[in-house]
């Protein structure tokens, strides 16, 4: 995902933060790719089913982990 695609989602994400659709502007939000040391952090404190119940994008810490990194 591109900078100019990311800043088009927090863009969405804000505006439906502002018209009070806060669940739907977390939906936006996690579409976003998590980076890797956020996404290695989260999944070490607070487990891995965290990152996969709420959906987070975890595009970019496949792309340097490695498929499957987050079930080792």
């Amino acid at each position: 995902m591109t900078l100019h695609e990311k800043l088009q989602l927090g863009v969405k994400a804000i505006e439906l933060e502002k018209a009070g659709k806060a669940e739907e502007a977390g939906k936006i939000r996690r579409q976003i790719p998590m980076p890797p040391y956020l996404a290695k952090f989260a999944k070490e404190h607070l487990g891995p089913d965290f990152l996969i119940k709420y959906g987070w994008n975890l595009t970019e810490a496949e792309a340097e982990y490695g498929p499957g990194w987050l079930n080792r």
